[in-house]
C-alpha cells in the first residue's frame, strides 16, 4: 500500500489534504470546505470514501422532515435512545430542527449514556474526544438550520483546546465551563474523597474565560466530565 497504512488517506490528516488539493487543481475546482465536498472530490478520481465506519453519537434529535431517517431519529428520541449516525446517514438526512433549538455538546460518551438513562429532554451531541469529521459534519448541518449550541468538556489542557475550537467554530456558549465551575468542582471532588488527577502539559487559555487557565494552573487538578455529571443531567432534564 502506497501510504504504508490502511488509514493513510483518512480525512483530517495532512496527506489527504495534500492529495485533495492536487485533485482540485487538476480539475480546476475549488478546494472544498466540508466533508461532503471532500467526498465528492475523491469521486472525481474514482475513489469511493468509506461513509459507514465513522459515526457521531447523538441523543434527542427531532428533525421535522418526513423521511424514514428523520422519523427513526424522532422515534429514538421518544424512547430516550441514543443514535450513532454515519456520514451516509448525514448525507441523506434532512436535519431541519425548529429555529433556535439549543443543542448541547459534550466530550464524553458517558454523558450521553447517562442522559438516556435519565430520560433527559434536551438534545445532545458527543464529540467522543477530539471531534472527528463526521462530528463536525453533523454540527455544521445543525448550525446551518439555525440551531444554537452549548459546550461542555474536560477540565484539562486538551479539553480546553477542544472547547476553544468548538466554541469559536459555532459561537457556542460555554456550559458549566467557567473558572468558578472548575473551582467548585475541584473543592467538591476533594471533599468527597475522589482521587485527584494531576494536570499535566502546557496551559491553554480559555477564549471564553481568561480566569480559567490561571485557576487550573493554581490548583493543578484535571477534572473529567464525569465529575460534573449530576449538574449536566440537571440542565439536560430541564430541572435548572
Amino acid at each position: 500500500m502506497a501510504t504504508g497504512s490502511a488509514h493513510g488517506l483518512d480525512d483530517g490528516t495532512w496527506l489527504p489534504r495534500l492529495v485533495q488539493r492536487g485533485i482540485a487543481l487538476a480539475h480546476g475546482t475549488e478546494f472544498p470546505g466540508d466533508a461532503a465536498g471532500r467526498r465528492a472530490l475523491w469521486r472525481l478520481v474514482s475513489v469511493t470514501p468509506d461513509e459507514v465506519s465513522s459515526t457521531v453519537l447523538a441523543y434527542g434529535l427531532r428533525p421535522v422532515g418526513g423521511g424514514w431517517r428523520e422519523q427513526a431519529l424522532r422515534e429514538r428520541a421518544d424512547h430516550h435512545a441514543e443514535a450513532h449516525l454515519t456520514s451516509r446517514d448525514l448525507h441523506d438526512l434532512q436535519l431541519q430542527l425548529p429555529a433556535g433549538t439549543v443543542i448541547h455538546i459534550c466530550e464524553n460518551p458517558r454523558v450521553v449514556e447517562a442522559a438516556a438513562d435519565a430520560a433527559c429532554v434536551h438534545a445532545l451531541v458527543c464529540t467522543s474526544g477530539s471531534a472527528a469529521t463526521v462530528v463536525l459534519a453533523l454540527l455544521d448541518a445543525l448550525a446551518a438550520t439555525g440551531c444554537r449550541f452549548a459546550y461542555h468538556g474536560d477540565f484539562d489542557w486538551p479539553g480546553i483546546a477542544l472547547a476553544n475550537r468548538i466554541i469559536r467554530r459555532y459561537g457556542a456558549q460555554p456550559w458549566r465551563m467557567g473558572a468558578e465551575d472548575y473551582e467548585h468542582l475541584t473543592a467538591r471532588s476533594q471533599a468527597e474523597g475522589i482521587p485527584q488527577l494531576p494536570l499535566d502539559g502546557q496551559p491553554v487559555s480559555a477564549s471564553w474565560d481568561p480566569a480559567l487557565a490561571p485557576a487550573m494552573t493554581a490548583l493543578g487538578v484535571a477534572l473529567h466530565e464525569e465529575v460534573t455529571l449530576d449538574l449536566l443531567l440537571d440542565d439536560l432534564s430541564g430541572r435548572t
